[in-house]
């Protein structure tokens, strides 16, 4: 699978350039000024000598299959897909080619192949990752509580059961999405024990080994806990998705009560190195080299 020209060279990789021959790549989401993605893909596509560039697209809910057919029609090689489209954008592809993809029924992922648009879910498997080389965290038997029952939720939540975690909390804003989901997931994964809880009261005398934060909360300023780590029970590990700002409220309470800790650029990496890899053949080497680009938001 080619991502576009190869520029490199026995001396190395050529400067990043753009010209005819370019290929596209990018993000869809709504907020997307945030996002770290241009800036890794970018890196790498030059050091590679990819001819591509990836760019950040904020597209509104109501604008999405447009977007996703324009990225047909214009022959975009690929994209990634951020909050809040992750669900919705199934409808408008062609294919889910990998059977846990369907079963999570959220996508990160876009391949367009010769205009047939191909859909894959790498933040579960990225999250996975991330939890085993950031936090030394293996999920099996582990005691988790999931904050959030979205597209990125779905599929982390997905990615622990199926890997053997013990027990699966989640809590949502919006209690009867945080049922659906558990309901739903318990179907393929019986031997993950998975329930919605409405409180963290629902959770006294529970001792949890990760609180993952799905949510978006934390990504603005002013924005409140997801929930109060002092309330749990344990001492759990804490996994924020978010990594932009590094230190979100709920890892700052983390911090203050010593718990360990770490923000989404891990996953980041390892879900933006499998993405690399479906779109361009290539992955050795990529998620570390990730790593070194985004040193200066780990911490």
């Amino acid at each position: 699978m080619s991502g576009g020209a190869d520029n490199s060279s026995a001396g190395g990789p050529r400067p990043h350039r753009i010209d005819a021959t370019t290929a596209l790549y990018g993000i869809f989401g709504d907020p997307v000024e945030h996002s770290l993605s241009p800036l890794i893909h970018n890196t790498i596509f030059g050091e590679q000598g990819i001819n591509a560039v990836y760019l950040a697209f904020r597209v509104e809910r109501s604008r999405l299959g447009l977007a996703v057919e324009a990225m047909r029609s214009m022959g975009m090689r690929g994209a990634n897909i951020t909050i809040p489209h992750k669900e919705q954008v199934l409808q408008y592809l062609d294919e889910i080619p990998e059977d846990v993809d369907r079963c999570i029924g959220a996508i990160n992922t876009i391949v367009n192949r010769d205009g047939r648009l191909y859909g894959y879910n790498t933040d579960g498997a990225g999250f996975l990752q991330s939890l085993r080389l950031d936090l030394g965290m293996d999920i099996r038997s582990r005691a988790v509580l999931m904050l959030g029952a979205g597209g990125s939720g779905r599929g982390v939540a997905a990615a622990m059961a199926a890997a053997g975690a013990g027990q699966l909390h989640i809590l949502n804003r919006t209690p009867d999405r945080a049922h659906g989901l558990a309901e739903y997931l318990a179907g393929y994964f019986p031997e993950t024990d998975i329930e919605a809880v409405s409180s963290i009261e629902e959770l006294q005398g529970e001792r949890l080994d990760l609180v993952v934060n799905t949510t978006s909360l934390g990504m603005k300023p002013g924005d409140s806990l997801p929930v109060d780590l002092k309330r749990l029970g344990g001492h759990p590990k804490v996994y924020d998705l978010v990594y932009a700002p590094a230190q979100t409220p709920l890892l700052k309470q983390a911090a203050a009560l010593g718990l360990e800790r770490a923000n989404g650029i891990g996953m980041l990496a390892s879900q933006a190195a499998l993405a690399y890899g479906l779109w361009t053949g290539r992955q050795d080497g990529v998620r570390e080299r990730m790593m070194e680009i985004l040193a200066p938001w780990r911490r």
